[in-house]
């Protein structure tokens, strides 16, 4: 339903007399599905419940937790829950989640279930509220006739201390995600305190995550609440299999179902265990924040027609078949880094590969193009390296502190806001697809998973790649070292600016303005 629609403004014949607008449609039971019907006339195919959804939306407990596999419906559910909540005037509900993208779709599910379950409801509404911390957060709402208000946003700590009223609720989706999951929890748990409730839903993120540690205590006495458990296992046997192929038009059959239940474990390989089986990683945690990703878009980043003629850093993560190929370009303007361009290609060949290089390379003048030399990037470095001179492209053997060297570049720029990104939804999975888990020493070690992503973070290492070349630049010039050779270009308004040659101090073994030869820059 589109969001600027109004939602139809429904009667029933006889509104006033309708069981369905006082109480809950009634439960029937379906083979191994539960049929939720209103009391009054359907119209379509009836909504259905699986088991676990069924028992979910059932738990009246004030503090409910649930450990869930990924992509199984909950959500859905918790949107009817939420309509008939407010709907009878339970209370208002608020709902929080990482993402906008999913606040947008929960809001999405509400009105479908006003108009499925035939409430009235006004317009979606959206507003911008101030979250704090010069932070702006964008809310959804929507408003049912007994004048109760579902309202969606991203994760803001500050957004539910105003709320929490009594009958109110407090929705935490993919909790284990959220940024600054302890505060809100604190802001949400407050909500008890009236006789409201707090709904906690997430698969895991580490255990050490705040979300895991909330589950151990409820589960051991420490906190008052429930819990729940959806592994995959458990919604697959419980129809989640039969419903999907039900919805997307496939012939379902026991081999059929067994067929996609192996191909989606395949997917997610190691990550199976968490992300679909609800058991937490150890150690684990994501190396940039979603609230830290999303702070640093800029409408202007992206945009090669921008680009000022600035000082250029190119990034280059090398693949060839299965990963994405991808190649970032930073510019400085001003005092921060703009993302000017991102190439990402998927199995072309190295001439292919090397053709779009010397494009860029044409295109922007690049100080450095910092090359992923690991495994087959030997070839590469050396092959780019005859095309545009040793001191502009660097090989970069990605072992374990190398990488975490690039990393830390990367998130230092955009801790320190000096990192412009464009607002891309695959550039925000590969940049928060990267975690830190605990290497064997103790020191951190950098995983990139793959689920929800198109490839390995490599975006996310394009882009480190480009920040570390960037950050190594020095002085009034940009200056790099590196296997006994130094390199200098001159800046404008260095000692060196006007000069429209090159010199070579054989004392220091100081190159003055290489590129400015190589390119015939003046």
């Amino acid at each position: 339903m589109p969001f600027a629609a109004i939602i139809a403004k429904r009667e029933h014949p006889s509104a006033e007399a309708c069981p369905a607008k006082r109480g809950r449609p009634v439960c029937i039971g379906a083979g191994d599905t539960l049929q939720l019907l209103p009391r009054c006339a359907q119209r379509g195919h009836p909504h259905r419940y699986l088991p676990y959804q069924s028992r979910w939306v059932a738990d009246r407990a004030q503090l409910k937790i649930v450990e869930k596999s990924r992509r199984i419906g909950l959500s859905w559910a918790e949107a009817y829950d939420a309509v008939m909540h407010a709907a009878e005037g339970g209370g208002n509900v608020t709902y929080q989640s990482y993402d906008r993208e999913m606040t947008r779709g929960f809001i999405g599910d509400c009105a479908d279930w006003t108009e499925h379950l035939d409430f009235e409801a006004g317009a979606i509404g959206e507003s911008v509220i101030d979250a704090g911390e010069a932070r702006a957060v964008q809310v959804f709402h929507i408003q049912v006739a007994s004048g109760k208000t579902i309202t969606s946003m991203t994760s803001a700590p500050r957004a539910l201390r105003s709320r929490g009223r009594p009958g109110d609720r407090a929705i935490i989706d993919e909790a284990a995600f959220v940024d600054d999951l302890g505060e809100v929890l604190k802001a949400a748990l407050a909500f008890l305190t009236w006789g409201g409730r707090v709904h906690v839903i997430s698969t895991h993120n580490g255990e050490a995550s705040p979300f895991n540690l909330l589950l151990r205590d409820v589960r051991e006495g420490r906190q008052p609440g429930s819990v729940h458990s959806i592994p995959f296992r458990r919604a697959v046997a419980e129809g989640l299999g039969r419903r999907i192929f039900e919805v997307t038009g496939k012939e379902y059959s026991p081999g059929a179902e067994a067929e996609w239940e192996a191909g989606i474990r395949r997917a997610y390989g190691h990550r199976g265990a968490e992300e679909l089986d609800c058991v937490p990683a150890a150690g684990t945690g994501a190396w940039l924040a979603w609230d830290l990703i999303r702070e640093r878009e800029h409408p202007d980043a992206g945009d090669p027609e921008r680009h000022a003629g600035g000082s250029t850093w190119i990034g280059v993560d090398v693949a060839r078949r299965r990963d994405l190929w991808v190649a970032a370009v930073i510019e400085k303007a001003a005092d921060a880094l703009w993302v000017r361009e991102i190439v990402a290609r998927q199995g072309i060949p190295f001439s292919e590969q090397r053709r779009i290089v010397r494009g860029l390379a044409e295109r922007y003048r690049p100080l450095r193009i910092a090359v992923d030399q690991t495994g087959m990037g030997e070839a590469v470095v050396e092959q780019w390296q005859e095309d545009h001179g040793t001191l502009r492209v660097e090989g970069v053997l990605m072992t374990g502190p190398r990488r975490l060297d690039a990393a830390t570049a990367l998130r230092e720029a955009m801790e320190d806001k000096r990192l412009r990104l464009p607002a891309d939804e695959a550039l925000r999975r590969d940049l928060h697809a990267v975690r830190a888990e605990a290497g064997p020493t103790g020191s951190p070690r950098l995983v990139a998973e793959r689920s929800g992503t198109d490839g390995h973070a490599d975006r996310f290492w394009a882009l480190a790649l480009a920040c570390l070349s960037a950050s190594q630049a020095s002085g009034p010039f940009q200056a790099w070292i590196g296997e006994g050779r130094h390199a200098v270009h001159d800046m404008p308004g260095s000692p060196f600016d006007g000069d429209t040659g090159y010199r070579i101090d054989t004392e220091l073994g100081v190159v003055h303005s290489p590129l400015s030869a190589l390119n015939g820059w003046r």
